[in-house]
């Protein structure tokens, strides 16, 4: 299943183009490659040398049936062809694609507004958790929650509910027994809102996404004391920025966006908090599954914030 909006604009610019299926293989797996050397240089933790990096055999299957369900492409002899849904994704900007994309998504895949209701069901402080990895205990426990699917189903919801700012994650615990915590990112209202950041359609109608919104004092007062809680209460302490961004995002219920976006700002100047950052690679035993989730943001020269300190001015 494609899990990376990524990989389906790689395939839908190469079917624009007209190239083989062979050379949609190609680009899909320079797209993977992308990735790894992107982990690399920001964590050093990415295996773009290994062999079989740029396969992308399954990965176009995937790719198709996803532009197929979604009305994207259609298939003409052996090739692709684009149609006008497609291009008009294609050539929109990033937030009007994620619009066109859930919308048009949540019509061909109800899982995601399931997963969605799901979570609007819960209690404010709870999450669902569920196991990380796929065992045999997944199906009934994320049945409790209502939902009937496997782990590849539900990953994949999280990972695109993820993309399109519905929800968030993070990782608790190590090895076999690691769980994935998943909550809402915003509040979901069938009434049409001024303004929302998507909307999903379910078997009821159109759902809509208002993204939660934070008070910088209340942003910085949560930043400051989880540092200092991870730090030891020890201030000018570096720490893995994806550690802090993850336990903020968490307690504040929010998009790793909106944490990238007030932290970056803080790093210029906060008239509370020093906050310094550094390059620097991933910690050994920080969990492979979860590294494209824990890529940090590139700074306004370019160049990856892996650490953070902090202090009072």
């Amino acid at each position: 299943m494609v899990r990376r909006l990524e990989y389906l604009e790689t395939f839908l610019q190469g079917t624009r183009k007209g190239i083989s299926r062979r050379e949609l293989m190609e680009s899909l797996g320079e797209r993977k490659k992308a990735f790894e050397i992107e982990k690399d240089l920001s964590l050093g933790r990415g295996r773009p040398r290994r062999k079989d990096i740029t396969r992308a055999d399954r990965l176009i299957d995937h790719c198709v049936k996803l532009a197929r369900n979604m009305q994207f492409v259609d298939k003409v002899g052996l090739r692709y062809r684009l149609l006008e849904a497609g291009r008009i994704y294609l050539d929109s900007a990033e937030t009007e694609r994620k619009k066109i994309f859930a919308e048009v998504f949540s019509k061909a895949y109800p899982h995601l507004s399931a997963v969605v209701l799901a979570l609007a069901l819960l209690k404010e402080e709870e999450e669902v958790v569920l196991p990380l990895q796929n065992k045999s205990e997944f199906k009934p426990e994320v049945e409790k929650y209502g939902l009937s699917m496997g782990q590849m189903c539900f990953d994949t919801i999280r990972d695109i509910g993820t993309r399109l700012g519905l929800m968030n994650w993070y990782v608790t615990g190590v090895g076999l027994e690691r769980r994935q915590h998943v909550y809402l990112t915003c509040e979901i209202t069938r009434e049409t809102p001024e303004s929302y950041l998507v909307k999903i359609r379910s078997l009821e109608g159109w759902l809509f996404a208002v993204p939660f919104e934070v008070e910088r004092n209340r942003f910085r007062d949560c930043l400051w004391e989880t540092y200092l809680s991870l730090a030891d209460r020890i201030p000018g302490s570096p720490l893995f920025y994806s550690s802090v961004r993850e336990k903020v995002c968490g307690l504040l219920k929010i998009r790793d966006d909106q944490f990238d976006n007030e932290v970056m700002r803080m790093v210029k100047w906060d008239e509370m908090l020093r906050v310094i950052w550094s390059e620097g690679v991933l910690q050994y035993q920080k969990d492979s599954a979860s590294m494209l989730k824990s890529l940090p943001p590139k700074n306004e020269w370019g160049r990856y914030v892996v650490y953070l300190k902090m202090v009072r001015r």
